[in-house]
């Protein structure tokens, strides 16, 4: 399992390792690991346009990233799979910070506020600090505000109607 910290500075914890800045093999293979875990599929196409490289770089980068998650694992076994031009986490192998206060929000809109109030402790506690506080790149600052306001309109009193 590789979990995966997306508040705070990126961090990937496995069997016992821990790997945070370059220890992914440089800035564009730890940004493409954080919008993998961030959005879900992509394709090869979205991801190179929005780091800004060629379709082939992105490829090295991928290889990059799949090497220092999992050394000598092949590609068809990664973590990171491919399939028809799309790349994706394997869910069943991942553990992702902010999906989970995604998830504990979510449970949290259909309860009352009593009943929410646990839940919203906890995906507040998780984004305790703002998400890829390191990064500064215009698709990190987007997402960091996305979680900002998640937080803020969990934590605001809804009318009873």
């Amino acid at each position: 399992m590789h979990d995966i910290q997306l508040f705070g500075r990126l961090e990937v914890r496995t069997r016992g390792i821990r790997l945070t800045g370059n220890d992914f093999g440089g800035a564009r293979p730890r940004h493409l690991l954080a919008l993998l875990a961030l959005r879900g599929e992509w394709s090869l196409v979205e991801l190179a346009d929005t780091l800004g490289v060629s379709t082939a770089t992105l490829k090295d980068d991928l290889a990059m990233l799949r090497d220092r998650l999992e050394p000598g694992v092949r590609p068809r076994d990664s973590v990171i799979a491919t399939h028809r031009g799309r790349v994706r986490l394997v869910t069943e192998r991942v553990h992702v910070d902010a999906a989970t206060f995604d998830e504990l929000i979510a449970i949290a809109a259909e309860r009352t506020p009593a009943r929410a109030a646990r839940l919203l402790a906890a995906a507040a506690f998780l984004a305790s600090r703002p998400l890829l506080e390191d990064e500064d790149a215009p698709w990190a600052a987007e997402a960091r505000a996305e979680y900002r306001a998640k937080l803020i309109m969990a934590n605001t009193p809804q009318p009873i109607s």
